[in-house]
């Protein structure tokens, strides 16, 4: 990526403090193309729960005189004076997703690069279903055990309500509604038994927990399989998902959604480099679990110039998918 010289622009605004815009922040001008290129990446982004670790190259001109990180707001992370000192790791919760910024300062310029990293949520159970057994009416859970970390694992809690209650499924540490503690992480299997009327439903979910006290819950399933409950989840075609085309180092996908809060369980974008093959069969970049978030930087060692394939697929808390078509996106050459 050809980083430009960039002026640390001092403004002030005249019409009001509504906007968080910075003063200090510096801003990229056009202007002489400098030999210095920082390539800023991420090492590790997406694949630990608390931490992501930034690298990038040391300077090569004469008179250097610091490497500051800031994040969004402006806010000073790290500063070091040391010229090869080109790495730094920043600590976070799950699933976050910040923009850092580093100022290379020397005597004669100040180099600006930015970049969106993230943190990986809890691993949660997959495949999760349920089936009520028609002569006691007691509930078989099955599902595919988390692929959480071993030594990060704590257990599995078990959830059983008697109506279908969104918000209590966002609050189930006050729903009253524990049925079970597992602790073992390859358990795949619960039966829930008891003195229950035949034909009555019920609504599970399995939550995995971690030694830190992060959790993620499974999707919702009812006893009664032969229901099939969707928010009809639909990845809007106007406007469509698009990539961007001219983007130094990444490209930036966008899109939007119907779920709300309650309805939203997560979205999936995938990518692949080959026109001809889909790219749900590719590599996953990353999983959203923020329903708000409509926007994604891909600078997973997407090169210059370079044409990759994505497709988005979007989850809602029953389960039911819908993928977009596939769109292309160019980083800058």
């Amino acid at each position: 990526m050809k980083i430009y010289k960039i002026l640390i622009l001092i403004f002030f605004m005249m019409n009001g403090c509504d906007s968080p815009t910075s003063s200090n922040i510096p801003i990229e001008v056009p202007g002489d193309i400098t030999n210095y290129e920082s390539n800023l990446y991420a090492i590790n982004s997406g694949q630990h729960l608390e931490k992501v670790t930034i690298n990038w190259n040391t300077y090569t001109e004469i008179g250097f005189i610091q490497y500051i990180i800031k994040n969004n707001l402006n806010e000073v992370l790290y500063i070091t004076e040391d010229i090869n000192e080109s790495i730094y790791t920043l600590n976070s919760n799950p699933a976050q997703f910040q923009k850092l910024f580093l100022v290379v300062e020397s005597e004669n310029e100040s180099v600006l690069d930015s970049i969106t990293i993230f943190t990986r949520d809890v691993k949660p159970i997959t495949n999760f279903s349920a089936i009520a057994n028609v002569e006691d009416w007691s509930s078989q859970l099955e599902w595919t055990s988390s692929a959480e970390v071993d030594s990060l694992f704590l257990n599995y809690k078990v959830y059983r309500l008697d109506n279908l209650n969104y918000d209590q499924f966002l609050n189930l540490d006050n729903c009253n509604c524990e049925i079970a503690t597992i602790n073992e992480r390859n358990t795949s299997s619960y039966i829930d038994s008891g003195e229950f009327n035949l034909g009555e439903e019920f609504f599970y979910v399995v939550e995995t927990n971690t030694i830190q006290g992060y959790n993620r819950t499974s999707i919702i399933k009812s006893n009664l399989s032969s229901i099939n409950y969707t928010c009809f989840p639909l990845i809007s075609d106007n406007p469509v998902p698009s990539a961007s085309q001219s983007e130094y180092n990444k490209i930036v996908i966008n899109w939007d959604h119907n779920l709300n809060e309650n309805q939203f369980y997560e979205l999936q974008i995938w990518r692949t480099g080959s026109e001809n093959s889909n790219p749900i069969n590719g590599t996953l970049l990353t999983t959203i679990t923020d329903y708000s978030k409509t926007e994604f930087e891909d600078s997973y060692n997407i090169g210059d110039g370079t044409a990759w394939f994505y497709q988005i697929k979007l989850i809602d808390v029953h389960g039911k998918e819908d993928i977009s078509d596939t769109f292309a996106g160019n980083s800058h050459p």
